[in-house]
């Protein structure tokens, strides 16, 4: 999504999504070598139905794929989308 952009702030364990300056919803992780679980994703309810969870899914999985990690989608929202996005579908840990 144009305005946006993510941010992985290692201190609280979360990719966070801003847009005009705020952080609007974040993708919570845990890591483990290179393997990335995303635990919960939420957006600020004044931001819901703008997009922003599936710029978040987008960006986030975009990330982990850039860095060749891989994906354990332990939150519901994660793994929804990376079952519509099947070009995400080989980020999955076996």
């Amino acid at each position: 999504m144009e305005g946006t952009t993510l941010k992985d702030n290692k201190d609280a364990g979360r990719y966070e999504l801003i847009a005009d300056g705020e952080v609007v919803g974040f993708a919570q992780y845990r890591m483990s070598g290179d393997t990335v679980t995303i635990t919960h994703t939420e957006i600020d309810p004044a931001h819901e139905g703008k997009g922003y969870g599936s710029a978040l899914a987008k960006q986030t999985l975009d990330r982990l794929k850039a860095n060749r990690q891989s994906l354990i989608p332990a939150c519901p929202f994660i793994a929804g989308y990376v079952g519509k996005h099947r070009e995400y579908a080989d980020l999955v840990a076996s």
